[in-house]
């Protein structure tokens, strides 16, 4: 039974023991803080809802789209869908439902990976060749592969979908008034009997850009580390170069955490590349010098006093004409 406590929620759904474990472990904790700092109830269903549901055509991915209808959600004036796979950066990131101008659902546009080139195609492609590769290196009989541009919109007309749609929204986050939006995610979902080959993205990032119903969210509230690898640490696809320096991947995965908000690590559940660094997280390290000079900077950080720059003469004055000042202009 939900113990309404607030006017707005986060949602997600675990079933399954090691997937639900996972979650409690790695991302609970950090959605916690983020609830309890921006008042949010934090809801955790562990069924899913539609139990007439032939998970073996339609995965249980597309349950989200049935929170809104469940009469104990309806309440909230906001619900906040995340995906389990998603790890907070809470103490950065901002009340996601106070960034929303309109009464839309909002969400992350992340197409603009099939619009940065790479040497072939995008970004996406990078990511593509290399996870291919990846998994070449691991097993042989890895069948050849074909891999396509990013044409958007010929994608969508390729699949199907007749509207005008140039965007492609990740749904591992979603933001929406229950009330207003609860049953047009609900018949989104009876639309389509059976999985895309994303399972439920493709086709309602058609639907809430086709039907006019997305404001499109900062994208740091929905990060996709594949994409973060791909383009700043492509090298982390070597398992060689890994394995010769072994904190490497840690480092890598939480400096993308500090420079994101919402940390998503969507992807295959056998990649180890995406869900190993779930585990990584150190989501407790409040800034990045903490997890660079772990050895150091927790008990030396007084050796840095941060003031604001009309304060500067009296800080200096305070703490000596030894200390070197450092100008910061932005």
């Amino acid at each position: 039974m939900v113990v309404q406590r607030n006017e707005k929620a986060v949602v997600t759904l675990a079933v399954g023991g090691h997937y639900t474990e996972r979650f409690l472990l790695r991302a609970r904790p950090t959605w916690e803080s983020y609830c309890q700092k921006h008042d949010y109830d934090l809801i955790l269903l562990t069924e899913p809802i539609d139990k007439d549901c032939d998970f073996s055509r339609k995965s249980i991915h597309w349950q989200k789209l049935l929170i809104g209808l469940l009469p104990q959600l309806k309440e909230y004036r906001h619900l906040v869908w995340i995906d389990g796979d998603v790890i907070i950066n809470y103490h950065l990131a901002p009340c996601i439902v106070s960034t929303l101008k309109e009464n839309k659902i909002g969400a992350v546009d992340i197409s603009s990976v099939f619009s940065r080139n790479d040497f072939i195609f995008n970004l996406h492609t990078r990511y593509l060749i290399l996870n291919y590769i990846f998994c070449k290196i691991i097993d042989a009989d890895t069948p050849k592969a074909i891999i396509t541009d990013g044409d958007l919109p010929f994608y969508y007309r390729r699949l199907g979908f007749r509207g005008k749609v140039d965007k492609f929204i990740n749904t591992g986050v979603l933001v929406f008034d229950p009330n207003t939006y609860g049953r047009f995610l609900a018949e989104c979902y009876a639309k389509y009997e059976k999985d895309f080959m994303d399972y439920e993205n493709t086709p309602l990032s058609y639907e809430l850009q086709s039907n006019d119903a997305v404001e499109f969210l900062n994208g740091k509230f929905n990060m996709i580390w594949a994409q973060v690898v791909a383009e700043h640490y492509p090298f982390l696809f070597n398992q060689e170069t890994v394995k010769k320096n072994k904190g490497l991947f840690c480092l890598c995965a939480n400096a993308a955490y500090h420079n994101s908000w919402f940390l998503h690590f969507a992807g295959g559940s056998g990649n180890p590349i995406v869900k190993s660094a779930f585990d990584l997280i150190d989501h407790p390290t409040a800034g990045v010098p903490d997890f660079v000079f772990p050895d150091f900077w927790p008990e030396n950080s007084d050796l840095v006093e941060f003031c604001k720059l009309p304060d500067i003469d009296e800080t200096r004055q305070r703490l000596g004409d030894e200390a070197r000042t450092y100008m910061n202009l932005f």
